[in-house]
């Protein structure tokens, strides 16, 4: 910074500002950096959190109470019926 900048800092109690216009710029820059980081990084948790897990679909499956036999899944929960395995 050049002696008369900072002399006129000093005598106007700060009124001009120290700062070039290229250091304004880059500080500028800078801060719009790093919102457009903080913006990314919040996409990217979005996007990474895990789907739930999803059920197999409705059918006849191997009964898990019953060896040799198959049981009706409904999508959500095994019913009473049940069929011999073939």
């Amino acid at each position: 910074m050049g002696l008369i900048r900072k002399t006129l800092m000093v005598g106007t109690m700060g009124a001009v500002r120290g700062s070039s216009k290229k250091q304004r710029v880059a500080k500028a820059q800078l801060k719009e950096l790093r919102v457009q980081t903080r913006l990314q990084q919040a996409q990217l948790q979005q996007q990474a959190q895990p789907a739930p897990p999803s059920a197999p679909p409705p059918g006849w499956y191997p009964s898990p109470t019953q060896p040799g036999s198959t049981q009706w899944w409904d999508g959500a929960q095994w019913t009473p019926s049940f069929a011999p395995a073939t």
